[in-house]
């Protein structure tokens, strides 16, 4: 039997390029596989036959974009953290890598982006430590000459080479909407329930629209927005000591998450941190949009003594975009 390597394959040149270059110079089969993250873009079917007009031996393609909201992005969200997109899908990626490499009886995994090789090595070796990992490009940039990751947008984020100007977007009249929390997930918007996918989605086209989220090559409208309602909701509902706390956990749980180091004993001690943190944030935060901004208007408040809500026009959005 062949050797086999499993291929994250996103369908552009340098990952089609990517399945070539090991039928040229190793002989190895390929199997590629696919992550649908919300990336969007071509339609994942046509991907697919890419993929095995190529010739890779199997194609793979799955929706992960409910997992990825779930078990990835949420948690970025009760953290109050807003790491780079690639390393926020990057282990999702290579969980999905290692169970096909099982599934398909591979005995290494591959990824078309030099530059993502070291961390995605760390991801596969803390699930798998038996596989070995494949860059075709690596100590040339990639396959297509580039230095650039095939991975750059995904439900919760997306990189960008320039950013719009606001004339792009326009100047919509001003909107507000209401987004409630229980133990600290979005469970609803302006009292319609949704699943936590369907909350950044819909905050991606409702704040996407005003312009917010934009920081300089990164956009994430609905993350921002989530964060900010989030972390006003922490401070109306959590205990002093325990807020100031948790206020600085964001950073270094970031700060992990870029490193590569997802699956590492210290980020496993902060995430339990962060969901014991979330049993008490529940309630409504009410938010303005308009001119690329997102300001919280109301919020539950602390002091048992003072009116049931806050006024917190002036607290806005944009400077929790400065920290991307």
């Amino acid at each position: 039997m062949s050797e086999r390597v499993v291929l994250a394959y996103s369908g552009d040149p340098d990952s089609s390029a990517a399945i070539r270059w090991f039928a040229e110079r190793t002989r190895a089969e390929v199997v590629a596989i696919t992550v649908d993250l919300g990336q969007g873009g071509e339609d994942l079917a046509a991907v697919r036959r890419r993929a095995l007009d190529c010739g890779a031996v199997e194609a793979v393609v799955t929706d992960a974009r409910d997992e990825f909201a779930e078990q990835y992005c949420l948690p970025a969200l009760q953290a109050n953290a807003l790491p780079p997109v690639p390393a926020l899908s990057r282990p999702m990626i290579a969980k999905h890598l290692v169970a096909a490499a099982d599934q398909f009886g591979a005995n290494a995994v591959a990824h078309g982006c030099a530059g993502e090789h070291g961390h995605l090595e760390a991801d596969v070796r803390a699930l798998a430590p038996r596989l070995g990992v494949v860059s075709p490009g690596r100590g040339h940039h990639d396959v297509g000459g580039k230095a650039h990751c095939a991975i750059e947008r995904n439900i919760w984020g997306r990189s960008a080479e320039t950013v719009p100007t606001q004339d792009v977007w326009g100047t919509p009249d001003a909107e507000e909407l209401t987004i409630t929390f229980d133990r600290g997930v979005p469970v609803a918007i302006d009292g319609e329930t949704v699943t936590v996918l369907q909350a950044i989605r819909e905050l991606n086209l409702r704040a996407g629209v005003h312009g917010v989220g934009t920081a300089a090559s990164y956009q994430a409208p609905g993350a921002i927005t989530l964060i900010t309602a989030h972390r006003e909701l922490e401070a109306a509902t959590l205990e002093p000591d325990l807020a100031r706390f948790k206020s600085t956990v964001g950073h270094r749980w970031s700060e992990l998450v870029e490193d590569g180091l997802w699956f590492s004993p210290f980020k496993d001690a902060l995430d339990a941190f962060v969901a014991d943190s979330q049993q008490q944030v529940s309630g409504e935060v009410r938010i303005a949009l308009h001119e690329g901004r997102a300001i919280v208007r109301e919020r539950p408040w602390r002091a048992p003594d003072l009116p049931t809500w806050y006024d917190s026009s002036e607290r806005e959005l944009g400077q929790f975009c400065g920290q991307a």
